[in-house]
């Protein structure tokens, strides 16, 4: 525990304390040393003018005046310290001409929280987009309006699958980061069904006057939560992998999905069970350990995956 969460969590404790707090538990709380129990309260008591007292009868240590000592600024424990940093990256990423004036003020806010708590320099936090398909700015304003303001859009969508253009009406009901790239889950009233967009396919947009259709909660849930990766909707079937012992321990820290079932076998290999419907993003995770996956089933998935590398092999023949 960093010296700051210990500083915060003291604070707390001697708040909550109906009784005067012993070094014993102190230590016990902070996980510290004694010497640094005792360096913990000096700090707080003559750094930050906490009004710690002493009980004669037992040493134990209490706010002499609870509810009138407040520790200055907003004290964050290390690991939210550490999102902040990260959200700041993030932040600063987006504003770099998607939405510049609304997040100055935020990431001001942000890196005077940091500065706070000592930190000063975000150089040594690097974040590398890799293979980041960017979204036009315009279209990502209008998007980012409709849905904060419940309207509906029309929107020229190239499909990458066709290359063809066509014309839809949604009603937006969520904008998702995925893998270095924005999408846009809506209500298609095309399609009457929900659909995942692109933002970087949509070529132009303009809000409508009409009001984005209701989807019922349920529908949602079943929708975003049911299938693989970013093509949601519902698990039709279910994807049985074995993964070598060569890359078992690094698929092991993976979340392929949330609903996914692990098992270890004997040799060290990983028995892996995925629900999915549709199956491209699943391919292209499969695909990036090579070898070292087996689809064991459905045979469907086999097939792709075998036609998949088969076509592979042609651009690599004479």
């Amino acid at each position: 525990m960093k010296k700051q969460d210990r500083i915060y969590t003291l604070d707390q404790m001697l708040k909550a304390a109906k009784y005067p707090i012993s070094i014993d538990s102190i230590k016990e709380r902070l996980e510290c040393s004694t010497a640094t129990a005792y360096r913990m309260i000096a700090d707080l008591r003559d750094g930050y003018g906490a009004p710690i007292e002493t009980d004669d009868a037992t040493n134990g240590i209490y706010y002499a005046s609870k509810g009138v000592f407040e520790l200055p600024g907003l004290r964050l424990q290390s690991d939210e310290i550490e999102a902040l940093l990260m959200a700041s990256h993030l932040l600063e990423d987006i504003q770099k001409g998607l939405l510049k004036e609304p997040l100055s003020r935020l990431l001001d806010n942000i890196s005077s929280l940091l500065k706070e708590h000592g930190i000063t320099d975000k150089r040594n936090i690097q974040i590398i987009y890799a293979l980041f398909r960017k979204a036009d700015k315009k279209v990502f304003s209008s998007v980012f309006t409709a849905l904060q303001e419940g309207k509906r859009l029309e929107l020229e969508y190239e499909a990458r699958s066709t290359n063809q253009t066509s014309t839809r009406v949604i009603s937006p009901l969520k904008l998702t980061n995925y893998k270095n790239a924005w999408y846009l889950d809506s209500w298609c009233h095309l399609r009457q069904g929900i659909r995942s967009f692109a933002l970087e396919q949509i070529k132009s947009c303009q809000q409508l006057d009409e009001k984005c259709k209701t989807i019922g909660k349920e529908l949602l849930k079943e929708h975003f939560s049911g299938s693989y990766g970013i093509f949601s909707g519902e698990a039709t079937q279910t994807a049985r992998l074995k993964i070598s012992p060569k890359v078992s321990k690094w698929v092991a820290k993976e979340q392929w999905h949330s609903d996914q079932k692990m098992s270890f076998l004997n040799d060290g290999s990983i028995f892996l069970e995925v629900p999915f419907g549709h199956d491209t993003e699943l391919v292209m995770d499969i695909l990036r350990y090579g070898e070292s996956i087996t689809v064991l089933s459905p045979e469907s998935l086999k097939n792709k995956i075998l036609s998949t590398i088969d076509a592979m092999q042609k651009n690599y023949q004479n």
